[in-house]
């Protein structure tokens, strides 16, 4: 009997929105996880507050109240800054306090690949001694083109030589990024270093990139899902509805939140695809 993906939904879906009210739904849907995304810039500006111990204490009653659990944080921001470290420490005692050892994040800008590895350097031992992983994921835009193509992940992880860094893979950031790429075949040879991974289907509307219900779009998830759930690999719908891509990979935010309905739409036609995908396994 093959294993069954564990398959949880990102809260970037749900941008704008209450997480209570996120939660409520991820539950009712039938999803068992849920990946809290404070993702800068992607989910608007953030501040401290997001991880303080106060809103770690909601978090997990939340959790509690929907009978949901959670393996990953979102906490995309631009690791070579000079603040990078501290904010690292930051997150890492948030996730601690939700229960969570996997934080997914894109990396930074190629020209900064030089800090960016010293950095992930010197938070490693922070993330050893708090028994938690930095998952390093390819980027979506050129904001995080420092890791953009498997070889080029490959050799961050060489460079930082730590075994609390590893990989979040992302086809749908590299359709955007890297369009030339074969995306999923790409992110299947992360697979060996890879924790945890992000499932987002794209489709052009003119030259722009948006995000449709997973199936719906250009992606043949097949292959990975099958390699995911036979790896026992978690992952989560990402689909930020109130995000797209310009041409030249620009995020291009809404003014205002996605409708209630849509996100539910959206969730239950890729988890009906993501099940008859399952199906076939059997």
């Amino acid at each position: 009997m093959p294993n069954s993906l564990k398959l949880g939904v990102n809260t970037s879906i749900f941008d704008g929105h209450d997480m209570d009210v996120a939660f409520g739904i991820i539950s009712r849907l039938g999803y068992e996880y849920v990946e809290v995304a404070y993702n800068q810039g992607y989910v608007g500006d953030l501040d401290d507050s997001l991880f303080s111990p106060a809103n770690a204490q909601r978090i997990r009653t939340l959790l509690d109240k929907h009978q949901l659990k959670t393996l990953a944080l979102g906490c995309t921001f631009n690791l070579a800054r000079p603040e990078a470290v501290a904010y690292l420490q930051t997150r890492i005692g948030f996730a601690q306090a939700i229960g969570v050892k996997l934080l997914n994040a894109c990396t930074a800008k190629r020209e900064d690949y030089a800090a960016l590895v010293s950095n992930l350097r010197q938070i490693a031992p922070y993330l050893e001694h708090a028994g938690c992983c930095l998952l390093i994921e390819n980027g979506g835009d050129h904001n995080y083109d420092a890791f953009a193509l498997a070889a080029e992940g490959e050799e961050l992880l060489r460079e930082v030589g730590s075994a609390a860094v590893a990989f979040n893979g992302d086809a749908g950031n590299m359709v955007s990024l890297r369009p030339q790429a074969d995306a999923i075949q790409q992110i299947m040879q992360l697979l060996p270093q890879m924790r945890h991974c992000h499932i987002k289907d794209v489709y052009k509307q003119g030259a722009e990139f948006h995000f449709p219900p997973i199936g719906q779009g250009i992606l043949d998830y097949q292959p990975l899902i099958k390699s995911l759930a036979a790896q026992d690999i978690p992952c989560t719908l990402e689909i930020p509805l109130r995000m797209h891509r310009l041409a030249d990979s620009t995020p291009v935010r809404s003014d205002t939140p996605v409708g209630l309905e849509r996100i539910v739409e959206v969730l239950r036609e890729s988890k009906k695809y993501i099940d008859g995908l399952q199906s076939d396994f059997g």
